[in-house]
């Protein structure tokens, strides 16, 4: 029997009784304006953080701190019950989920089709005991399912022994033939899961790299781990590890469930945060409504830092989102992307914002692709940003999530960067906050010329 970790008054109250006020922060920042020291871990309780609900139901590089949208959702001074909550560079969906949970209905955008597939499969609630009898039938169609040719996936046979394709692909016929299409996302999230599960990529590592019998060496902490790992793939029953993972986010669902507030709406598109579009009726697109939106919570990816595509890049295959030739293409679409032609790269490309040009200036005599990658960025972000004033009704606000780093051993500076940027666009900075980064994950160092992001900034702008 599966029994929910949480419920919504513990959650509630431990959230009002353990994060300092946000009216406080407001006015101390109004008197004195100079960026405050946080920490968001701190601030809001145990019970209202860590692996509740379906935060957990599939991994993500670079996930934002559930802590601080958390934060900015219980208090009533940015947004209210019933208001419109949108994170243009959704994710996996920690916003949207945190909006949800706060009654706020809630709208996420994001250029990857994981990331939207997670996202949808983390925020529609789905009856607990109507997906345990569906997994029972997609265990009987699995015992029933013809062996055919998997879908196309980068590198197939380099990624996984022979046996686990056929059982994935027979997992994942099975799952196609399920109705509903929540549901079906629902278990497709979970094949994804489990489809890194059962890979020959090092689980340490964002993005797939191969793990070999010599990757780590014998005096290596973790050798004997990895090759006791390899050694069990050879022989993984890749069902067992399906139905653990539908175990599990079964078990976050029920807790969703309970802590969900009912009235309420959350919506996930496929789009570009460029231009704020959204899907509509077959192929024609729209922009989201202007004014429409309350409170926007987003943390917008860095200049040339995680490899999303490529993170995603088997799951993406076998789940039929994107084919390998397909790939290039979709990273292409997405804000602070690496990889350029030389004749794009050689372009000199300017911000407009003269500090950062003038730090472009010296990166482009010494790596032209670094510069171009971070002139790009803002130039692409300068977009977003008049998206997002866009669709904020006056007096609506907007946090930014955003660190700075390092290209070329000199000093990016996104978070000022990108408030030129906001300010332009016709927003008001209200209060900038700053919170160390804790956790290894989001520590990694992204190229050769870049360094660790070890801190982040958080900024609160309002419309004016």
């Amino acid at each position: 029997m599966l029994t929910a970790r949480f419920c919504r008054k513990d959650v509630e109250q431990s959230q009002k009784q353990d994060a300092p006020e946000l009216e406080s922060l407001l006015d101390r920042y109004r008197k004195t304006p100079a960026l405050i020291e946080v920490n968001f871990r701190h601030m809001m309780s145990p019970k209202a953080t860590g692996d509740r609900a379906t935060h957990h139901i599939h991994p993500y590089p670079a996930k934002l701190l559930a802590q601080i949208p958390q934060y900015f959702l219980r208090s009533e001074v940015l947004s209210k019950r019933g208001d419109l909550v949108a994170d243009p560079f959704c994710g996996s969906g920690t916003v949207l989920l945190e909006a949800l949970l706060s009654g706020r209905h809630a709208v996420g955008l994001d250029t990857n089709p994981l990331a939207c597939l997670i996202s949808r499969a983390k925020t529609r609630r789905l009856d607990p005991a109507a997906l345990e009898a569906s997994a029972l039938l997609i265990l009987a169609n699995i015992s029933k399912a013809a062996d055919e040719p998997p879908p196309p996936v980068v590198n197939l046979a380099y990624w996984f022994y022979p046996h686990v394709i056929k059982a994935l692909n027979r997992i994942r016929r099975a799952i196609l033939e399920v109705a509903d299409s929540a549901t079906r996302d629902f278990f497709l999230t979970c094949l994804s899961v489990c489809i890194r599960h059962v890979s020959l990529a090092d689980p340490r590592l964002g993005v797939p790299v191969k793990l070999r019998m010599d990757t780590y060496p014998q005096d290596h902490a973790l050798h004997d781990a990895m090759k006791s790992r390899l050694i069990r793939l050879k022989r993984i029953s890749v069902l067992d590890e399906f139905f653990r993972v539908v175990r599990d986010n079964i078990g976050r669902m029920k807790d969703f469930s309970l802590l969900y507030h009912g009235k309420i709406y959350g919506t996930v598109l496929q789009s570009d945060a460029r231009q704020l579009l959204v899907a509509s009726s077959g192929a024609t697109r729209k922009l989201l409504p202007k004014a429409s939106v309350q409170l926007v919570v987003t943390s917008p990816p860095y200049p040339g830092a995680q490899k999303y595509i490529r993170a995603s890049s088997l799951s993406l295959g076998w789940l039929g989102l994107c084919r390998p030739d397909e790939l290039r293409a979709l990273e292409c679409q997405n804000i602070g992307r690496e990889h350029y032609l030389k004749c794009e790269y050689l372009q000199v490309t300017t911000t407009g914002i003269p500090l950062a040009d003038c730090l472009l200036t010296q990166i482009r005599s010494t790596n032209p692709l670094r510069a171009h990658i971070a002139a790009h960025y803002l130039v692409e972000m300068r977009s977003a940003l008049m998206g997002i004033s866009r669709v904020l009704q006056k007096g609506g606000y907007l946090v930014l999530v955003c660190g700075n780093n390092h290209v070329c051993g000199l000093t990016f500076r996104t978070s000022e960067y990108l408030q030129t940027l906001a300010e332009e666009a016709g927003l008001v900075l209200r209060l900038q906050l700053r919170d160390e980064i804790r956790s290894r994950g989001l520590m990694t160092k992204r190229n050769r010329t870049a360094s660790v992001i070890e801190c982040e900034y958080i900024s609160l702008f309002q419309k004016a």
